[in-house]
């Protein structure tokens, strides 16, 4: 092989054929070769690393534990690890490695038991135990400035090992990473004891992006977490709404007013914002509050896109008066009922609103027949359409089959996939609605058919792009 003349051409011309291969078994074959040949393709071959089973786990470790320069630790920039439900032991043999990716840029981590409410047997628990003091150290040494000082992207999935929650507080160095920009949490605790000692980072740490799913959060603690970030642009706020918090604890969760409140502390710079209410909305109307305290969100003036799913009384209440964002471009309105219509947002202080998307999103399983279903209501959404669009706003409406999956969505789950149903500027309506079939029949039909030109846009709302990289399949490459 050393003589082949793949190998006698540049070595710029090599790397991007080694690039361009999206085979890992072919690119593994040629990092077998020789050592010009692995020096090329095992950058490639590393990137990227997802890990499901203990198995796999293991034969990483090995094969990082293989010191030949360069470090092969030192290639991994995404890693991902999600140990499937019940799988073998192992998955902590790689644990103390992770601090030896000194590259490493993505990391998502999960419980196995997310989801699930109970641990299988206390062998498996006692396992997840002794992984769990390997996440400790790695942080601890973190925060000592001994790994993950390049980490970008952070998304953990976690279980507690006797409920369904964990304690942020016992991981706290997550929150001051010196690189951090994205971090996504799941079924955590941020209780008050967590407030301590952080105000000497506030304002300092380069988060853009803050996701809190299915969490428990005090108000002490938000005020304290949302005051580190110099610059938040994304915020997904998401209260326990398909959890229960166990009865006999003692902390006291944040209401949505002490909610606004604790994020008015990035009003400078916020610019998308998901308010994820622990109330389903069901309902012709939208309740509200009497009052709006503070200024609401007018001083968001960075604010363009506003995501409200569920009840969210207070935050209709101030899109409703003079404390409304000054420059909101786009709300999107996330319901659980079969699909009404909703009027007052034409009444709404927003003046820069142009894009208007109403969801919906059925709760459960439940199959309900879609507003669009009898010939009266959908002549009531397009005059509806027709108005918005005579005053500049663009009316869409989507829905979003659930299923029996819920938050967080877990490796091999499918988050609900928003299908659009209606357009203003067409009067587009999907090939379901002429015959009036129930929502499952329509939504089984919409997805076989091809989605709508520009539904991408709407898509892709709220997203933080991470590094673009492959996945590999790790029991084929680790044996190299």
């Amino acid at each position: 092989m050393a003589s082949s003349p793949l190998l006698s051409v540049a070595t710029e011309l090599l790397l991007a054929v080694v690039e361009a291969i999206d085979d890992a078994a072919s690119l593994r074959s040629f990092a077998l070769t020789c050592k010009l040949a692995r020096l090329l393709a095992e950058p490639v071959l590393y990137r990227a690393v997802l890990v499901t089973t203990g198995s796999q786990a293991s034969c990483l470790a090995n094969a990082l534990q293989q010191q030949q320069p360069p470090a092969r630790a030192e290639l991994v920039r995404s890693l991902d690890l999600r140990p499937k439900f019940g799988r073998d032991a192992g998955v902590e043999a790689l644990t103390p490695l992770v601090g030896a990716m000194t590259q490493l840029r993505t990391l998502s981590m999960e419980s196995p038991f997310a989801n699930y409410g109970r641990w299988r047997s206390r062998a498996i628990r006692r396992r997840w135990d002794t992984l769990m003091q390997g996440y400790r150290a790695l942080f601890l040494d973190a925060q000592c400035g001994a790994s993950l000082q390049k980490l970008k992207s952070l998304t953990i999935h976690w279980s507690g090992d006797a409920s369904r929650f964990w304690l942020l507080t016992e991981f706290k160095p997550i929150l001051t990473l010196p690189a951090l920009q994205s971090l996504t949490i799941s079924c955590a605790v941020l209780g008050d004891d967590l407030a301590d000692g952080l105000a000497t980072f506030a304002g300092t740490t380069p988060l853009t992006h803050l996701e809190l799913v299915e969490c428990f959060v005090s108000q002490k603690a938000l005020t304290a977490v949302l005051a580190l970030p110099r610059a938040l642009r994304s915020c997904h706020l998401g209260i326990m709404r398909y959890h229960t918090f166990p009865s006999n604890h003692n902390y006291h969760e944040a209401s949505p007013e002490q909610q606004l409140e604790a994020l008015r502390q990035q009003r400078h710079s916020l610019q998308q914002l998901t308010w994820f209410d622990k109330d389903f909305a069901y309902g012709t109307d939208v309740c509200r509050v009497s009052t709006v305290s503070g200024r609401g969100l007018s001083h968001f003036t960075e604010l363009h896109t506003l995501t409200l799913d569920g009840a969210c009384a207070l935050l209709f209440s101030t899109l409703f008066s003079e404390c409304a964002p000054p420059n909101l471009d786009r709300l999107r309105i996330i319901r659980h009922d079969q699909g009404t219509v909703l009027d007052h947002p034409a009444d709404s202080h927003l003046p820069a609103l142009r894009h208007l998307d109403l969801v919906f999103s059925p709760k459960g399983r439940d199959n309900p027949d879609p507003l669009w279903a009898k010939p009266d209501r959908r002549d009531r959404v397009k005059r509806l359409g027709e108005d918005y669009h005579a005053r500049g706003i663009r009316l869409a409406i989507f829905a979003a089959h659930r299923g029996s999956t819920f938050p967080p969505y877990l490796f091999g789950e499918e988050p609900p996939c928003e299908e659009p149903a209606y357009r203003a500027e067409n009067a587009w309506f999907s090939p379901g609605n002429d015959i009036g079939g129930t929502f499952s029949e329509w939504f089984g039909m919409v997805r076989r058919h091809p989605r709508h030109s520009d539904c991408e846009e709407v898509m892709q709302l709220g997203g933080v792009k991470g590094l673009a990289c492959r996945v590999i399949d790790t029991v084929e490459l680790f044996s190299v």
